[in-house]
């Protein structure tokens, strides 16, 4: 026996959703019901463990023998349960017979080293992390039936009393009988989609390293983290007795049956003098820098109301085990789409900091449940609350906790990838990076706290990477006057409906108003043949026609792909398959399209095909008429090269961009070369033999569309003919129409200013039936305020040169960028492979891979060249949306250098575990480990091994430091 595949169906009263496998597999309600499995692929055998059948003797040794690979998809529940089950058979589960080198947590549960895991061969390439889904993606024969649900809903959680069910609170199988039988088949089948899920990646296999790391991953799990449950314990009672006294406070004030009601309170607020459309964090803050009493208390009351939040602590009430560690907070290879460690139950991820400068006495008031006199001591106790969540996290007694981060690991990696040297020669002498930052943007010596010392913040904001009142914004909700938005409102940004982080008031400036938007002329806008937006103002000066969208809900469509709706797929090379055969599409011949006029007579019935056909029919309708005769004038004569003509005014004549004509539609006919195309055959080339050489019946010449007069390169007026240059405005004759700068009619006034932070990952949104840009790798002034160069008091008008000064300051990332997006169209295109530096990019099987240095590959799904907003080239792939849903993903070089450079930072730190596996890893997030340890152990030490540069990285310069605690915290 070399592999052994199996799938599990389990029953238990703890909820696995909210409290993880380890807490649900201690139930003493645990019980596994059926177990599926099947022997190196053979045919699938279910155990019925619910009815008194056994596992075979052979298949619980193969369970602990670390020579027999198990498979599952999502191999940690069905480790933990088969833990559970064999401990309570009286069998031992540690292959070190209870002394574990590594822990004695750990030593309570089956060894990963002999499982792999489905559902990480499948978020290594790139696919869903659910069984339902990959199955879907790859287009497998057998999928996941649909029924399991109900029936897992049925069988494996309690159900309520009834009198019709006899008052039962769980359901056997000989209460549905027919149900069962239903649910064992159900189970077979999630073990042949599994094992087909194996068969299709198979040419595809997951490198050693990363099933090490998985491995690794499982231990740290295994092992967890101590809660200090009496402090979580106490600040739920605090947070409780807090919001109570809030509420109170607030209703005496206000006067309102429920203050913590957002439209009451707006309500309120407006009535006593005070309109604002949200209570959102940062708008509370903006309010109270100005707001007068009782409004000023009142919002500072609403403010702690808000930050009121125990969720935290609840989980970690949820997800802790018997002996006091919560467990399975880690979900490898989470992010799918650079190969992160994603977060669980508690989330360590996304923890609030701790400011407080006397930590460690606010924590043991609120352990010792003394309300009175942290109240007494702090302006806020929900902010208190809020900051010692980290503190719940504690060592066992005698150990203490080793905290030890990267320093600035995605700048080192990004430089030491694309050749910025300056960048590297000053991480390598151990200079602040953001000085020196600063000092290569603006030419001059920048020290912390010293000379040029300002300029230090600029460099760091740049080292990390407004619309009038009443105007309507496009929402899923329908059209919403800016101002009334919501975060509950996803907005739609061309392409998709996208969330938001709510409104922002920017107080009142003067606006202008063009094509149906009012705005401020700074305001970014998309137009009609601009590959980037440009400033609303000199939109509204140029006589530029915005972009609209928005219209029935459909992505913007530019350029000369005329296929509407979604692009067909490259289905001539079917996704990972391994016996590929060309594709066709669905309706590869025109269908034969008649009018109800007349009967024709068509094919013999003999040959007619009444179904799936458009080819064989029997009759068709059609009908009969008389061509209408043109009353239009025949060409009476040849033209040659030097003949004048006249051209009328054209109405429709505006300012054309060069981009118009480059990416226009072949359908249009708008090619160069007109006047050289070919007579029809058949026809004359002198015209008609014989006829009136007549006038047109209507007076006046014929009007050529200013477009077409601007291309044509014969016959045409030197002065229109010399300004055929890129990115000319093409207006033509003086006789054509142009925009008078009266009829722009900017209609200057003032209005109250809002705008929306950070809409989807493309940070823009409809208004007016316009698009418009909002508030990462590659971006600008939109992506500095995202990531709070405002808040840090830069100037908004500064942020424009700030971009330019840092790209200026960093070109070889900027041309990093750049190359690597033109390796991953190449690949695309050509399907060969492409190198950038020390990265490699091909494309095959339907599958765009991108080999990292470590040799780990990203995997992205169905890649090809389709079109972005602006009308050029973008890469697009199959993936795991905003909207949580499986669709089409647009992406470009700096978003790719992105997923590049964090997956390698990942990598860095996988290396580091693994150097790092002697000691007791029980926590990880992003750039940094928690490690258990005696009192004994040194911080340098650990930092030492962790600062140490992978082999496959040389020249990288890393550097880790570190502090220790007896509690979790940020230093």
């Amino acid at each position: 026996m070399k592999t052994l595949s199996l799938d599990l169906e389990t029953y238990s009263d703890v909820n696995l959703a909210k409290c993880g496998v380890y807490k649900y597999a201690e139930s003493p309600a645990f019980e596994i019901l059926l177990f599926g499995y099947a022997v190196d692929g053979g045919a699938v055998q279910v155990i019925d463990l619910a009815q008194g059948e056994t596992i075979p003797e052979e298949i619980l040794d193969a369970l602990t023998d670390d020579t027999v690979t198990k498979w599952a998809f999502n191999a940690n529940f069905e480790r933990v349960c088969l833990s559970r089950y064999l401990t309570d058979l009286g069998r031992s589960v540690d292959p070190f017979q209870d002394q574990h080198p590594l822990s004695q947590e750990c030593a309570r549960f089956l060894s990963p080293a002999g499982w792999k895991c489905s559902m990480v061969w499948s978020a290594y390439m790139g696919l869903p992390l659910s069984l339902e889904g990959v199955g879907a993606v790859l287009n497998l024969d057998n999928q996941k039936m649909k029924e399991g649900r109900e029936l897992i809903r049925y069988f494996c959680v309690p159900c309520k009393e009834t009198r019709t069910n006899g008052g039962r609170t769980r359901n056997l199988p000989q209460h549905a009988l027919d149900k069962w039988n239903q649910f064992k088949s159900y189970n077979k089948r999630d073990v042949e989609v599994e094992m087909a899920i194996q068969q299709r990646l198979q040419k595809y296999p997951v490198p050693e390293q990363v099933w090490e790391e998985y491995h690794l991953d499982q231990e740290i799990n295994d092992r967890g983290i101590a809660i200090d449950l009496e402090l979580a314990k106490q600040a739920v009672a605090m947070d409780a007795k807090s919001r109570e006294s809030l509420m109170a406070a607030l209703k005496e004030k206000t006067g309102l049956e429920n203050p913590n009601s957002v439209l009451q309170m707006l309500g309120w607020l407006e009535d006593h003098g005070l309109k604002t459309d949200s209570l959102g964090k940062k708008q509370v803050k903006e309010l109270l820098k100005t707001a007068q009493e009782p409004l000023r208390s009142v919002l500072q009351l609403r403010q702690k109301l808000a930050k009121s939040s125990v969720k935290k602590y609840q989980a970690m009430e949820n997800a802790v085990c018997e002996d006091g560690r919560a467990r399975g907070m880690f979900q490898f290879y989470g992010a799918n789409r650079t190969g992160r460690v994603a977060g669980r139950h508690i989330q360590l991820q996304n923890l609030p900091q701790n400011h407080l400068p006397d930590l460690s006495e606010a924590r043991e008031l609120v352990r010792q449940g003394n309300y009175e006199a942290l109240d007494l001591l702090y302006d806020s106790i929900p902010d208190v609350l809020s900051q010692l969540i980290r503190t719940a996290f504690v060592p066992r007694a005698g150990m203490k906790f080793v905290v030890s981060d990267f320093s600035a690991i995605e700048a080192r990696v990004i430089s030491w990838m694309a050749g910025e040297k300056w960048k590297s020669a000053a991480f390598a002498a151990g200079k602040d990076i953001y000085c020196s930052t600063a000092s290569q943007m603006f030419g001059v010596p920048v020290v912390k706290h010293g000379v040029n010392g300002e300029l230090r913040q600029k460099g760091k904001i740049a080292e990390l990477a407004c619309i009038a009142e009443g105007q309507l914004v496009l929402t899923d909700h329908g059209l919403i006057p800016i101002e009334k938005v919501t975060t509950d409102d996803r907005v739609w940004d061309g392409n998709h409906w996208v969330k938001h982080e709510g409104v922002v008031y920017k107080g009142e400036r003067e606006v202008i108003t063009y094509e149906g938007l009012t705005a401020t002329a700074d305001h970014l806008v998309w137009v009609q043949g601009k590959q980037e937006p440009v400033q609303f103002g000199i939109a509204a000066s140029s006589g530029a026609h915005l972009l609209q969208t928005g219209n029935c809900r459909k992505a913007i469509r530019m350029g000369e792909n005329h296929q509407s709706g979604k692009t067909l797929e490259q289905e001539a090379e079917p996704l990972l398959c391994i016996d590929a055969m060309p594709g066709l599409r669905l309706h590869p011949m025109d269908s034969v399209r008649c009018s109800g006029k007349r009967q024709k007579q068509g094919m013999s019935a003999l040959f007619a095909n009444k179904k799936n056909t458009f080819v064989a029919l029997q009759t068709f309708d059609g009908s009969q008429t008389t061509l209408r005769k043109s009353e239009g004038s025949w060409v009476s004569e040849l033209w040659s090269t030097g003949n004048p003509f006249h051209v009328s005014k054209c109405t429709c004549s505006r300012v054309i961009f060069a981009g118009a004509f480059r990416y226009s539609r072949k359908r249009i006919r708008n090619r160069p070369n007109q006047q050289q195309w070919r007579l029809c055959s058949g026809k004359s080339p002198y015209g008609p033999i014989e006829g009136e050489s007549g006038q047109s019946p209507i007076n006046g010449t014929v009007g050529i569309p200013t477009e077409i007069l601007a291309v044509c390169l014969h016959n045409c007026d030197t002065e229109t003919d010399a300004r055929r240059k890129q990115r000319a405005d093409y207006k033509g004759r003086s006789g054509s129409s142009e925009r008078e700068t009266k009829k722009v009619a900017y209609h200057k006034r003032t209005a109250r200013l809002y705008d929306i932070r950070n809409a989807g990952p493309y940070h823009r949104f409809t208004v007016s039936g316009c698009l418009v840009h909002n508030c990462g790798y590659g971006g600008s002034v939109g992506a500095l305020k995202a990531m709070g160069a405002l808040d840090m008091g830069i100037p908004e008008e500064e942020l424009g040169s700030l971009v330019q000064s840092w790209r200026s300051a960093n070109p070889h990332i900027v041309d990093f960028w750049w190359q690597v997006d033109g390796a991953v169209k190449t690949a695309i295109k050509q399907r060969i492979p492409v190198w950038v530096n020390n990265i490699r990019f091909v494309c095959q099987s339907g599958m765009l891979f991108i080999e990292l240095p470590s040799g780990r590959q990203l995997s992205y799904v169905k890649p090809r060249i389709g079109e972005n907003k602006f009308g050029g080239e973008s890469v697009t792939y199959e993936g795991i949306g905003a909207t949580k849903k499986w669709e089409r993903l647009e992406s470009y070089g700096p978003k790719f250098v992105e997923n590049i450079v964090q997956g390698t930072a990942r990598d860095i730190l996988c290396y580091a575990m693994q150097t790092l596996r002697c000691c007791a890893i029980v926590g990880h997030v992003h750039d940094e480990l928690i490690i258990e340890c005696s009192k004994e152990v040194s911080v340098d030490a650990i930092c030492e091994q962790m600062s140490r540069t992978p082999p496959w990285a040389e020249g990288l310069v890393l550097r880790a430091d570190g502090y220790e605690c007896a509690f979790y915290q940020k230093d």
